[in-house]
């Protein structure tokens, strides 16, 4: 009797998970073709910041270079890298003067380093309307038109948009899917695009655009200056003071390719993966336990009833725990097939490494908890940081070259 109430109940958590999946997947706003004359079109300022990006800025910028959206500037500023990536925004500056080649200057006290940079490029901009990109994104042509008209038509102040995420090594493979996925459950009736519901406030920091007269009158990226996840922060002030935020569907307007390598993506999680859960050790817990119980323990399951046949074991209890794993599985095989619209890179063989991603994005979660919670440090593209349980950086040394950083070794 417990055997059948263990599964049963297992099999009940997937298929609620695999229903918020799918309605996360049905209220997601589509980006509609623009049908806004060029004329009619507003002067738009892309501000790209970039800190040791030497792999990816390349392809970003000529992306962005590409658009067929008439009217535009490129503003792109260098973090302080260490590595090629202002030369390379050099060379393609000197090419083109759409874009603005900006340097990047020391964070003052209190600041996190990306709000700075992105505060400072803030300066050289003059569109109607912004829009804030990560390095490591790639942009159809049509993305700045249709991303524009978008927010338009819909009234909105700041609008962002879920990627299409690339996936090309191992790890990403293994772990991302699996990570990716856990997000869903967070908001999956999109309560952040009811301007009623306050709670649900964020935005997908890699594209987001939004009106300069809103983003302005918000106090810009100085409102959220000391936020480790400036992005979700952004849009929560956005609509704490009553400004229209929105979420779309970008996959039909750019990827992103966010980590390469397994020391990338684990530290690139660490840093912010505990805040994103508000830094709650039940939501914690919860999350750990539902990530296994959907995607870890129905093999272990599979591998229990399959010993049972194999033994020659033959009950109607043993036809139920049977059709109850099939069950799960067809499930998992639909959210799988569902989830790949926003992923490339992964096939059907990476479906039978969930198991070992289940229990890979639980250490990571459970790292990211730990390093906040005993006041650990993490190391991302040079810079230290800690981070408390309000989400934001903690100064580590009174002479750190950033807020929240101390100089690298």
């Amino acid at each position: 009797m417990i055997l059948f109430v263990s599964f049963f109940l297992n099999t009940l958590v997937i298929a609620t998970l695999f229903i918020l999946t799918v309605i996360f997947y049905t209220f997601i706003r589509s980006v509609e073709k623009s049908q806004i004359a060029d004329r009619d079109l507003p002067f738009v300022s892309v501000l790209v910041p970039a800190r040791n990006e030497e792999t990816k800025i390349r392809r970003c910028l000529e992306s962005l270079l590409a658009q067929d959206y008439p009217n535009f500037e490129l503003i792109v500023i260098d973090d302080r890298s260490t590595d090629s990536t202002g030369t390379i925004i050099g060379e393609l500056a000197a090419k083109d003067k759409r874009i603005t080649f900006v340097k990047g200057k020391d964070a003052p006290d209190g600041w996190v380093g990306k709000c700075n940079a992105l505060a400072h490029a803030v300066g050289y901009a003059s569109g109607d309307w912004y829009i804030f990109t990560d390095a490591d994104t790639c942009h159809n042509p049509n993305s700045i038109r249709d991303s524009v008209t978008h927010g338009i038509n819909a009234k909105a102040d700041l609008v962002s948009f879920v990627p299409l995420q690339e996936l090309g090594s191992f790890w990403e493979r293994l772990i991302m899917p699996v990570l990716l996925s856990s997000f869903l459950v967070g908001d999956p009736f999109h309560k952040v695009n009811d301007p009623d519901s306050k709670l649900f406030a964020y935005a997908y920091g890699q594209y987001i655009i939004c009106r300069r007269s809103s983003y302005l009158a918000i106090g810009g990226h100085q409102s959220v200056r000391d936020e480790i996840v400036e992005d979700h922060a952004l849009g929560r002030v956005f609509k704490e003071k009553g400004y229209k935020i929105l979420v779309g569907d970008g996959k039909t307007l750019y990827s992103v390719r966010m980590y390469t390598d397994l020391q990338s993506l684990w530290w690139g999680w660490t840093k912010n993966l505990y805040s994103l859960i508000d830094s709650n050790i039940v939501f914690l817990f919860l999350i750990i336990m539902l990530i296994n119980m959907t995607v870890l323990t129905p093999y272990l399951q599979l591998a229990f009833v399959s010993a049972m046949w194999i033994a020659g074991e033959s009950s109607k209890a043993l036809t139920i725990l049977t059709q109850l794993v099939a069950a799960d599985f067809l499930m998992l095989i639909f959210w799988y097939k569902l989830t790949q619209e926003h992923r490339s890179g992964v096939t059907w063989i990476n479906f039978f490494t969930l198991p070992i991603g289940s229990i890979a994005t639980s250490v990571l979660y459970l790292h990211a908890a730990f390093l906040v919670l005993s006041g650990g440090q993490v190391n991302w593209k040079g810079r230290r940081y800690r981070v408390n349980t309000s989400k934001t950086i903690r100064p580590v040394s009174k002479n750190a070259q950033t807020f929240g950083t101390e100089p690298t070794e």
